[in-house]
């Protein structure tokens, strides 16, 4: 399980070099003085958005690929094309072309992310299913460390986009040609004696796995009667339970992107050069970078010991009252106020700000994977990722035409007014998943908490059978 879920990860370093990059090689491209291709400031939100549009169109055809063929042979797909579109870009002569480039390798990000935290999650046993979990958004902070690092040596844009390519690409690639696919895909496509060595392989030689097997064939079989067609999905997501959590996830896929983390990403070397603060940007960024990380580490480490709703709202209000002291810091600088002394105060407020953003994403996808239902989790999750590109292409693209209109400090407090919406929706609605399996998650949405108490109370009182 280990093994996998650092393989999967290693799929999201990929993800986060691909998001990270504008970054640290947009001062090179926005230099007017430059021999190499030069972006004006529409091109500069499209280099830094368009990614997300080609991730709407590979999310749609990532769920294709993830009910028919699995996530491991999509995510096997991916790699590959990943790499040639590296390539590609490294040798791109052209502005259009360059846009055009990054658009495939946001289709491609579609691919990936809902095939490897499906993969993860279907793999995972339920009490350690959070920190496994987690390694995807581990993989992903790592990725924008990486490009920050690499972005900050003395390499052209070009000589970046290569190294990003190549050590991101090839090492999940070779893992998962030695991986099984999930237990429960193969569960869904009748491959049942497959599904039972694919789960004695993720649990041990010396794991008894035989309740769970039948606790998956029995959730399948109870919530599908075996019909696994595309109206027969379609069908499903219109059950009232279904689609109430649909609703939920998606507001949460797109509100989290208004909390400011993917802009921050996104534009982070020209929002440290906003401050006018003597600190080195470049430096500043692999600092954010490396708080990325160790963020995203402590919510592995809590995770399974925590309440996903505790997970979520905390660290919303962490960040709202970040966000509001950056955008205080910005205000104070456009009225023209001496601000030198306190030009610590946009990193400070970002190295605090950034654990708990990550620890938001980090619940976010625990929950995408967790609550949807096993039998549609492939179809559906690739629908929810619609909406989560969506929602990283408007909050990219728009970031400098916010700050160009009511600048910095407008942008940053209404990303805080985002994350205290999202605490209070998550406060009112969400019921806590922590320690459940996927199948009594799937029952406590269905028939509610008092039928999971039963259901447990049921296993604990029955006889054993030898």
């Amino acid at each position: 399980q280990v093994v996998a879920s650092v393989l999967a990860a290693l799929t999201h370093v990929a993800l986060g070099t691909i998001i990270g990059l504008p970054g640290v090689i947009l001062p090179q491209l926005t230099d007017r003085h430059s021999s190499d291709l030069y972006l004006g400031i529409n091109q500069v939100a499209l280099f830094g958005s368009l990614i997300h549009i080609g991730g709407i169109f590979g999310s749609m055809v990532g769920g294709v690929l993830n009910v028919h063929v699995g996530q491991r042979i999509t995510l096997l797909i991916s790699m590959p094309m990943t790499l040639v579109l590296w390539v590609a870009l490294f040798f791109t002569n052209a502005v259009w072309l360059l846009l055009f480039l990054r658009t495939l390798l946001g289709a491609v990000q579609g691919l990936v992310g809902a095939a490897s935290g499906n993969y993860v999650v279907e793999i995972s046993q339920k009490d350690i299913r959070g920190r496994l979990t987690g390694f995807t958004d581990t993989g992903r902070q790592v990725g924008f460390l990486l490009v920050y690092i690499v972005g900050s040596l003395d390499l052209t844009w070009r000589e970046v986009m290569l190294v990003c390519g190549c050590v991101t690409a090839i090492p999940p690639f070779i893992g998962f040609l030695f991986m099984p696919d999930s237990p429960r895909w193969l569960v869904t496509k009748g491959r049942l004696d497959e599904a039972r060595k694919a789960l004695s392989f993720f649990r041990g030689p010396h794991y008894n796995c035989q309740l769970e097997y039948d606790d998956i064939i029995h959730q399948f079989e109870q919530t599908t009667n075996n019909k696994m067609g595309f109206m027969d999905q379609l069908h499903q997501m219109r059950e009232p339970s279904v689609f109430r959590r649909l609703v939920f996830l998606v507001f949460l896929m797109v509100a989290v992107q208004f909390t400011g983390n993917m802009s921050i990403a996104t534009y982070v070397v020209p929002i440290f050069q906003a401050t006018n603060s003597n600190m080195n940007s470049y430096t500043s960024a692999i600092l954010i970078g490396g708080i990325r990380v160790v963020g995203t580490v402590i919510s592995q480490l809590v995770v399974d010991r925590m309440s996903r709703r505790f997970m979520l709202i905390g660290p919303c209000l962490a960040c709202t009252a970040t966000l509001l002291t950056l955008g205080g810091y910005f205000c104070a600088q456009n009225q023209g106020l001496d601000i030198s002394n306190i030009g610590w105060l946009p990193l400070t407020a970002l190295m605090v700000y950034t654990p708990f953003v990550c620890i938001i994403q980090a619940a976010i996808t625990i929950l995408r994977a967790e609550i949807l239902p096993t039998s549609i989790r492939a179809f559906s999750a690739a629908i929810v990722y619609v909406f989560f590109f969506t929602g990283m292409f408007v909050a990219t693209f728009t970031f400098p035409a916010m700050v160009a209109t009511i600048g910095e400090y407008g942008a940053f407090w209404s990303y805080a007014a985002a994350c205290l919406l999202i605490a209070l929706v998550v406060g009112h609605i969400l019921p806590d998943t922590s320690g459940l399996s996927l199948e009594q998650i799937d029952d406590l949405f269905r028939y509610g908490k008092k039928h999971i108490l039963q259901s447990v109370d049921q296993k604990i009182s029955s006889p054993k059978i030898p």
